[in-house]
């Protein structure tokens, strides 16, 4: 979740460290041992893609994203059910589940599933994946996606698993599509996250924290044949690196680039370019516990001091509006609030807010951004601050790198504010609200806005879909009164693909080499 600029800016040297954690053992090698452009390796059947992100490890249990870590988890690991490109929930693992009471879903599973080193992939070991996030005394980062919802889970078979949760929970098969399945064996055996059992598609072949990993089939996959036969990721966590490994021709897919940096391969003979929708919304997000961001007066003032339609316009240059003051937005969401409306752009309005909160010369704040994560993240924060500079509210931008961005972010002193977009992976409409509650780890209310975790809380527990959207509206009014985020606008999905190539552009960001196809 960052970013630096543009082309001037200096890109370090992007080749894969020589030395990297081998994927089943204590072995290190290469990251792989082919050389040359990317369009000819991929004749040969190795597929190279770019992830904007720093890597953080490869334990499931740890929160990922899904522009870095979580898509090599979905490559590597099992999840019981899986969302397309398309957004068609389809069986993974699972075959096929039920709602077998009014707080149980049953699925059912692969019969003979194994993980890469011919172990049983079976119910027990799901259970076990949901038992340490469960743990009272658990400091995984992944355990809210799971503590929100679930009660228990047990495995009455190899091949049946009984999810006991804390309501109905009409969308828990969606939910369990991001819900990656590691080995308990392994994973105990191997703590420090830098390796991993595949039960997915693919197997690690090297993995370097820094710079990307290499994949390569595993043979006791389950599903469909894995279509490479070696899939590289590289780590282009600035634009500038996104820019010069595609005009390198380093890459054959790579995502988040500046919508105006795109017209530089309007004319390239090796890519197509593209720019769709995302299921991504920016935000600006704060630490309410710094004064004077616990005045809501204050937050409203924010919101109304930026101009967010002449971003979108000057800057992104996208058919895009600012969020409906609410974090979610159509067409990925499946449900919006339809009463809410963007905070207008009014700076006059936003000094009396000033004033009224007792602060007529404005005051100091910091703002920290990810280095390299968001489309066009430093110009649009310079905007931004400029525009809060304007209302007298003094903007320094600090620049961290990823990991350390992330690591500030979910501490109990974490910036004042933070820019941030978020996706969970899938349109739940209560997960998609949970990021914003008091749980989350990137939340820090002061104090605690119980009003709205319960709001969330009840949605999760609906029973109809029209008490869903009731409560959805319920939420999200709340949200957006008390100003607890920057509402910006959706991201878009920007990217570059090789000309020979085949593939949909998942909303969520997901780059599953599963999902890409040579053309025929």
């Amino acid at each position: 979740m960052r970013r630096t600029t543009r082309l001037q800016a200096s890109v370090a040297g992007l080749a894969l460290a020589a030395a990297a954690v081998a994927g089943c053992s204590s072995a290190s090698g290469a990251t792989s041992s082919t050389s040359g452009s990317a369009s000819a390796l991929l004749k040969q059947g190795i597929l190279v893609l770019g992830l904007s992100r720093q890597l953080t490890g490869l334990d499931p249990g740890k929160s990922g994203s899904v522009d870095g870590d979580s898509s090599i988890d979905r490559a590597i690991y099992a999840s019981l059910t899986i969302y397309t490109a398309t957004d068609q929930l389809e069986p993974d693992l699972a075959t096929s589940w039920k709602q077998t009471g009014s707080a149980q879903w049953t699925f059912y599973l692969q019969p003979g599933a194994k993980f890469a080193n011919g172990t049983p992939l079976d119910a027990a070991q799901v259970v076990w994946n949901f038992d340490r996030l469960l743990a009272p005394n658990t400091t995984l980062s992944g355990a809210s996606t799971v503590k929100t919802w679930v009660k228990s889970v047990a495995a009455p078979n190899p091949t049946t698993l009984v999810i006991n949760t804390l309501g109905p929970i009409l969308d828990a098969p969606e939910r369990l599509s991001a819900f990656f399945i590691a080995n308990e064996q392994y994973v105990t055996a191997h703590p420090n996250g830098l390796s991993a059992l595949a039960s997915g598609p693919y197997e690690i072949k090297s993995y370097d924290i820094e710079n990307g990993a290499t994949l390569v089939p595993n043979p006791d996959y389950y599903g469909p044949k894995p279509t490479w036969k070696e899939v590289i990721y590289k780590i282009l966590s600035t634009e500038a690196a996104r820019v010069q490994a595609a005009e390198a021709d380093t890459i054959d897919v790579a995502l988040q680039y500046d919508p105006t940096d795109l017209r530089l391969f309007a004319n390239s003979s090796v890519y197509d370019t593209g720019i769709t929708t995302s299921s991504w919304n920016n935000t600006i997000r704060f630490n309410e516990a710094i004064k004077p961001l616990n005045n809501v007066l204050v937050r409203q003032a924010i919101n109304y001091a930026i101009d967010k339609t002449a971003i979108i316009k000057n800057i992104l240059d996208v058919n895009e509006q600012p969020l409906a003051g609410q974090v979610v937005s159509k067409p990925y969401d499946t449900l919006v609030n339809p009463t809410l409306s963007p905070y207008p752009y009014d700076p006059t309005k936003a000094k009396q807010l000033l004033a009224e909160a007792g602060y007529p010369n404005g005051f100091s704040v910091e703002l920290a951004l990810s280095s390299g994560t968001y489309v066009a993240q430093d110009p649009i924060t310079q905007v931004i601050a400029q525009e809060l500079g304007a209302v007298g509210i003094k903007v320094s931008i600090v620049n961290e790198d990823f990991g350390t961005w992330v690591d500030q972010t979910e501490s109990a002193n974490a910036p004042a504010m933070y820019y941030i977009a978020y996706s969970s992976g899938y349109p739940s409409p209560a997960a998609r609200l949970q990021i914003y509650a008091d749980s989350d780890l990137q939340s820090h209310y002061d104090p605690p806005d119980t009003a709205y975790d319960e709001l969330v809380q009840e949605l999760q527990n609906a029973a109809t879909t029209a008490q869903q959207q009731a409560l959805f509206d319920e939420a999200t009014d709340n949200l957006y009164q008390e100003a607890q985020a920057v509402f910006l606008w959706p991201q878009p999905l920007t990217y570059v693909i090789n000309k020979d190539l085949n593939w949909i552009p998942n909303p969520a960001h997901w780059l599953d080499p599963q999902d890409i196809t040579l053309k025929s």
